[in-house]
């Protein structure tokens, strides 16, 4: 069995070339070199021919084991040969690996995002320098983008609201109630935004909600045509509050019953 070279362990399919490799007892130095064709200018998607200069970049990765890991990419600026192209040079990125204006490797970008997803702010942050990872909340919080709003509504829409800050300010939030994914964030919860946003986004077939009038409301007048159907986690709280409020109201008969 042949043996692995540096770049099948740590850049697999990866067009780099390692050159050093420093291993000290808690942080691994790889220095190397991008083997890529010459790339495309941004601008105009010409393909480079002239080598501009080379320089040294140094994204993060992540840690190997218990070993902080240090890349030293090498890449090389290109000159744009195009002359209406409003560029004079750019330089390479190496896909996989790098992008423009990150400090970070596209792979430990990655793991950043999953962790913020999860977790949040600070706990991810937390988590994160148990790992090794140099990243604080800030950081983790501006990973995360929007989703796409798709242009037509699920089949089956869930409507709630939720606290942007409890007391004061309210949303809504509506959730793919089949595929348990969400679908936007409205500002508020009043009866003008959610039917405006049902009518741009029609093919609504079940609306589940709670018993908010501005939500029945603005069913009936963008979606007339939906089912609605009162959603299990309401009708679980509303049954919970009405069997303790008949209790309490009976309490005096229930504990004379029950020492009989």
């Amino acid at each position: 069995m042949a043996s692995k070279t540096v770049e099948d362990v740590l850049f697999p399919g990866f067009d780099v070339r390692a050159e050093r490799v420093s291993d000290a007892s808690d942080v691994l130095v790889v220095e190397v070199a991008s083997t890529a064709c010459p790339g495309r200018c941004p601008n105009c998607c010409k393909q480079a021919r002239r080598v501009h200069s080379t320089y040294q970049r140094t994204p993060d990765e992540p840690p190997l084991g218990s070993r902080r890991v240090v890349v030293r990419l090498r890449v090389r600026r290109y000159f744009c040969d195009r002359g209406s192209c409003s560029r004079t040079t750019f330089v390479e990125q190496v896909p996989g690996l790098s992008a423009a204006y990150r400090r970070s490797s596209t792979g430990l970008v990655g793991w950043l995002r999953s962790i913020a997803i999860e977790l949040g702010g600070r706990p991810a942050a937390r988590l994160c320098r148990r790992l090794q990872l140099t990243a604080g909340r800030t950081r983790l919080l501006r990973l995360l983008t929007a989703p796409a709003v798709p242009d037509r509504a699920p089949r089956v829409l869930g409507v709630d609201e939720f606290a942007f800050r409890k007391g004061c300010t309210y949303g809504t939030v509506l959730v793919d109630v089949e595929t348990g994914r969400g679908v936007d964030v409205l500002p508020d919860r009043t009866s003008e935004t959610f039917p405006a946003w049902l009518k741009e986004h029609p093919g609504a077939e079940i609306i589940c909600r709670d018993r908010a009038t501005a939500y029945a409301k603005a069913v009936r007048e963008a979606a007339p045509n939906a089912v609605e159907v009162a959603d299990r986690w309401h009708l679980l709280r509303n049954l919970s509050a009405a069997v303790e409020k008949t209790c309490h109201q009976h309490s005096d008969c229930l504990r004379k019953r029950a020492e009989e």
